[in-house]
């Protein structure tokens, strides 16, 4: 039973090391194909800190959550859903070696949809004394579904590319044999804030009328997901 059970096996070994072999002497083109496509960010996180130190000691951690809270609510921002505690600390240690007044401070992070949603928030936070207010990571909810197709348009402008070669040789594109697929170095930097454009005064224009618009603008430049395939056709 062992014996023929490793005469299976060995003829299991053969027959794919045949077919493989089978493939590799058949004539091949390889070739390379790109896509890609730009998408704006729909989920933003913001990260706001709140610091008694900021306030000189005038206001509580508390009494400043609670007017970030009330602005937030008044801007349209669902505090159950859309804010989220990130940590809380002091300065007790600096206090012990130094004598200084103990501030506390406490992090915070929103998600919003888009960029009329965090120029909202930056702005009214603003207007209440909050600056320390940064764009902390941006992405879009819809990147692998995205990724997807790209990555059948890349396969697809890889054919295109070996069908050029082909066609005046009369031969014509087979099957793929092998398909590489490259991660391009603009998708690493994917997630982090590296695509906001901060307007401050007049979007990035200028203006001579006194009616002007004096509060920041917050754009968002389009993220870009990109597919980049290498492929072996048969060529028959």
């Amino acid at each position: 039973m062992k014996q023929l059970l490793y005469a299976l096996l060995a003829f299991a070994s053969v027959n794919s090391f045949s077919q493989t072999k089978n493939s590799i002497d058949k004539p091949f083109i390889e070739v390379s194909g790109q896509a890609d496509t730009l998408v704006l960010p729909n989920k933003i996180w913001i990260n706001v800190l709140l610091s008694e130190k900021d306030s000189k000691g005038k206001k509580s951690v508390e009494d400043l959550e609670k007017d970030m809270f009330s602005k937030l609510k008044e801007i349209g921002i669902n505090i159950e859903k859309e804010v989220t505690v990130n940590d809380m600390s002091s300065n007790f240690k600096n206090y012990l070696l130094k004598q200084n007044d103990i501030f506390k401070s406490k992090s915070y992070s929103i998600i919003v949809k888009n960029a009329i949603e965090t120029s909202n928030v930056f702005i009214g936070l603003e207007k209440i004394g909050i600056s320390n207010v940064r764009i902390e990571k941006i992405e879009n909810i819809d990147e692998k579904k995205i990724k997807l197709l790209i990555n059948g348009k890349a396969i697809l402008n890889a054919k295109l590319t070996a069908e050029s070669f082909t066609k005046p040789l009369n031969q014509k594109v087979g099957n793929s044999i092998q398909i590489s697929n490259f991660e391009d170095i603009s998708q690493q930097l994917y997630g982090r804030a590296a695509g906001i454009v901060v307007n401050t005064g007049y979007g990035g224009k200028r203006y001579e009328s006194e009616s002007a618009p004096s509060e920041p603008v917050i754009e968002f430049e389009k993220i870009k997901i990109s597919s980049s395939v290498q492929v072996r056709f048969l060529i028959e």
